[in-house]
């Protein structure tokens, strides 16, 4: 997220890889697979060489992948999720993986590429997830998802590379759909939280996270 006075900076052009995350590992069933989710990661990058900020404003670093176990169906959750982020290094608060309450704005981020964006009227600054093949990005991302007035506690039914909210976990259930075999994390950020992706290098802190995989 970007504060005025703050000066941008772009990302190079990215390109597709067979990981493109920050770090990786595979989803356990018992929900023992944690890994650090930066505030910087940007969900945009998931399957890229170079995260893209075309807004401007740092590209952060790449988003955070799980590999789910060869022919995975069912639905993955999120038992843990701890730590804080700070939007805003130096002016703002820092926030849990819930978001800032719209505290330092609402979130109308764009998509990207293949990565669809995410609208959340009253809310910024939460953790996301996205799922991908094995296979590069799609050239045209999903329809944005709107999580204003959303039922968390109703399965989720992403599309492959959908944006969805992740928040702290409680409750969150997500139907891992057909062809999936990467689950990615990380944040949905741009000039308050508005227009094209970008504005990652002024986040701070880090989150932990562990993801099961199980039948439903």
């Amino acid at each position: 997220m970007a504060a005025s006075g703050l000066v941008a900076c772009g990302g190079g052009p990215p390109t597709a890889t067979s990981t493109g995350a920050t770090s990786t590992a595979t989803v356990a069933t018992d929900g023992t697979t944690a890994q650090d989710v930066p505030g910087k990661a940007n969900i945009f990058g998931a399957g890229l060489d170079v995260p893209p900020a075309p807004a401007g404003g740092g590209p952060g670093v790449l988003p955070v992948m799980w590999r789910l176990p060869p022919g995975t169906a069912g639905v993955v959750t999120f038992p843990t999720v701890t730590g804080e982020v700070n939007p805003i290094q130096g002016m703002a608060e820092p926030v849990g993986a819930a978001g800032d309450g719209g505290e330092y704005g609402t979130t109308d981020v764009k998509s990207f590429g293949g990565i669809s964006g995410i609208i959340h009227r009253r809310n910024g600054m939460f953790l996301v997830g996205v799922f991908l093949t094995s296979g590069p990005p799609a050239a045209t991302a999903p329809e944005r998802l709107d999580f204003t007035d959303r039922d968390m506690s109703q399965a989720l039914e992403p599309e492959i590379g959908q944006t969805f909210l992740v928040g702290d976990g409680r409750g969150v259930t997500v139907r891992v759909p057909d062809g999936a075999t990467r689950l990615f994390l990380g944040f949905a950020d741009g000039y308050l939280y508005k227009g094209d992706p970008g504005w990652y290098d002024n986040n701070a802190g880090h989150l932990t996270v562990t993801v099961a995989v199980g039948p439903g």
